[in-house]
């Protein structure tokens, strides 16, 4: 998965890159340090310039200056340049403790996919919105997509704090990051609730690279085996009416065989069971869930939805004011917001 691709970059020799730049500067932590213990941690890293800061608080880091003095090491306070300590501020505001990562949470982003609005009107059209389907490296336009958004976040004004130094264009790095973790990552929050898209910093390009995303309520395939679970054993999969066209084309793609045909009636979500046999992926459809008849629901004095009225004419046998063509990518509707 991509979720991993951040841990293989912070594994790469940063000689090449060295030779091309300053060194970036390291932010050691001292959780809920006094001032006396953020000296001994300074003292404790050797000769050379260091920044120590509290983890407990969102704008306290400190530098220091530790040189050796008859065999002792002697630390010499300093205030840490404006540009470090706008970068830590700024980073700190996005910590998840959680996660332990630096998450931007960035909503409601509308960004248009590849082939839209410019496309032949003989053409099928796609969708208004570029979303997680559209990233996927399933899709066979993926690089048009992931291009769009990295160009998104580069040209961010809210990302500004990671030109602050204007002089050497250092970046403050986290010590946990140097073995991998706590990555920045950018998630765009997509118009008409579509999910979202993550992508990280990459600190040695300086890029921001797609890792992954989903529909709100399932991680977006990537390949084959993000049908089955990581271990190859079979793994259940839901999806609403909304996006079952988008994954079983996501199947197709992938080569995973979809049995079982989508309803032609009003449903309200699909559910897979997606197993691996002699090397073959496989999605069997196993229920979909209508909703329930109008004389089985309690009187509420609501007015009634389209989907209602559509599930009453597929049970009078009716043909449905809408049937989704899953040949043709779906354009969400409009949603109120709020």
């Amino acid at each position: 998965m991509k979720k991993l691709a951040w841990l293989l970059l912070a594994a790469l020799p940063l000689q090449g890159m060295a030779q091309e730049r300053m060194e970036d500067p390291i932010g050691r932590a001292c959780y809920y340090c006094n001032a006396g213990e953020m000296y001994e941690r300074a003292r404790s890293l050797g000769v050379g310039e260091h920044y120590v800061y509290d983890s407990a608080s969102q704008t306290n880091i400190q530098g220091f200056n530790v040189t050796n003095v008859g065999g002792e090491m002697v630390a010499t306070h300093f205030v840490p340049p404006a540009w470090i300590r706008i970068q830590y501020n700024a980073m700190m505001k996005m910590y998840d403790p959680s996660s332990g990562r630096f998450v931007d949470q960035w909503g409601m982003v509308n960004l248009q996919p590849p082939g839209s609005p410019h496309v032949l009107m003989e053409q099928i059209q796609s969708d208004n919105v570029l979303w997680g389907h559209h990233v996927s490296d399933l899709n066979p336009r993926h690089p048009e997509a992931r291009e769009t958004v990295r160009r998104m976040l580069a040209r961010a004004s809210r990302f500004d704090f990671l030109k602050a130094d204007t002089e050497h264009g250092r970046i403050l790095r986290f010590e946990s990051q140097l073995q991998g973790g706590s990555p920045l990552i950018s998630r765009l929050n997509i118009l008409f609730f579509l999910g979202w898209v993550e992508s990280f910093f990459d600190y040695e390009t300086r890029q921001w690279v797609y890792l992954q995303s989903s529909d709100g309520g399932n991680l977006i395939q990537e390949s084959a085996d993000d049908f089955v679970r990581p271990d190859g054993s079979p793994r259940r999969l839901k999806n609403t009416r909304e996006f079952d066209p988008y994954f079983r084309q996501r199947a197709a793609w992938a080569g995973v065989d979809v049995v079982g045909a989508a309803p032609e009636y009003f449903y309200r979500d699909a559910t897979y069971l997606c197993s691996r046999m002699a090397g073959r992926t496989q999605c069997l459809l196993e229920s979909v869930t209508v909703p329930p008849r109008a004389h089985d629901r309690p009187e509420s004095g609501l007015p009634q939805s389209s989907g209602d009225r559509q599930a009453r004419r597929a049970q009078r046998g009716e043909q449905p004011a809408h049937q989704p063509d899953p040949q043709r990518p779906l354009q969400p509707a409009p949603q109120q917001l709020g």
